[in-house]
């Protein structure tokens, strides 16, 4: 098992078949059987907690998951639990008390694609972080500001062929312009400067 962790709540895990099978996880049923499903969270939380101190309660994930030809998938995990007042409320009164599987069962054929958003107005980037942290959209995400005051969001995702865009993201345009993600990596480097090298949507998500 490999994994990345994005932030304090979010890690990226990448589970061979091997894996699979020693956390009782089956990639076509995932999801479908309640007992079955939780039981196996228990056993990956648990390793997870031994590894790295990863520590979430499987009634408050959201899991997004990517089956693989092999037989493995690759997934994302997220603690919906933060520990405040206010997201506690929410939770009671969503019933939001249970594991959250969000499967893409045609991800055979998926691709991990970077995506580069400009906005001219730093009021534009923290609206589409709000609206992605919203609809709990999980990516790996930073920002950048550059010379002429410019900013930049790249996100880093699943996309079902190397030309199409991921609906959760496509009204991103609404506030800024799509940009070649190649060449804008690199232009930051070289005249940006960092806002969030790390989990951006979830923390400029906070400041609009």
């Amino acid at each position: 098992m490999e994994l990345i962790r994005i932030s304090n709540r979010k890690l990226k895990l990448m589970l061979t078949p091997t894996d699979m099978s020693h956390f009782e996880l089956t990639a076509d049923t995932l999801g479908e059987d309640f007992t079955k499903t939780h039981h196996a969270f228990r056993l990956l939380l648990s390793e997870l907690k031994t590894q790295i101190g990863f520590d979430a309660d499987d009634r408050h994930l959201s899991v997004q998951y990517f089956p693989s030809r092999e037989g493995g998938c690759e997934m994302f995990i997220s603690n919906l639990q933060d520990g405040t007042e206010e997201n506690s409320q929410a939770m009671k009164t969503q019933d939001q008390h249970a594991l959250q599987i969000r499967s893409t069962k045609k991800a055979n054929d998926c691709f991990w694609r970077d995506f580069v958003y400009r906005f001219e107005a730093l009021e534009d980037l923290l609206s589409v972080c709000k609206r992605l942290y919203s609809i709990g959209y999980i990516c790996e995400s930073s920002a950048y500001r550059d010379e002429k005051k410019r900013y930049y969001l790249i996100l880093s995702t699943h996309s079902s062929s190397p030309f199409s865009i991921p609906d959760e993201i496509g009204f991103i345009v609404e506030y800024g312009s799509i940009e070649n993600a190649s060449a804008i990596k690199i232009y930051v480097r070289e005249h940006g400067s960092p806002i969030c090298q790390q989990d951006a949507i979830a923390q400029l998500s906070q400041l609009s």
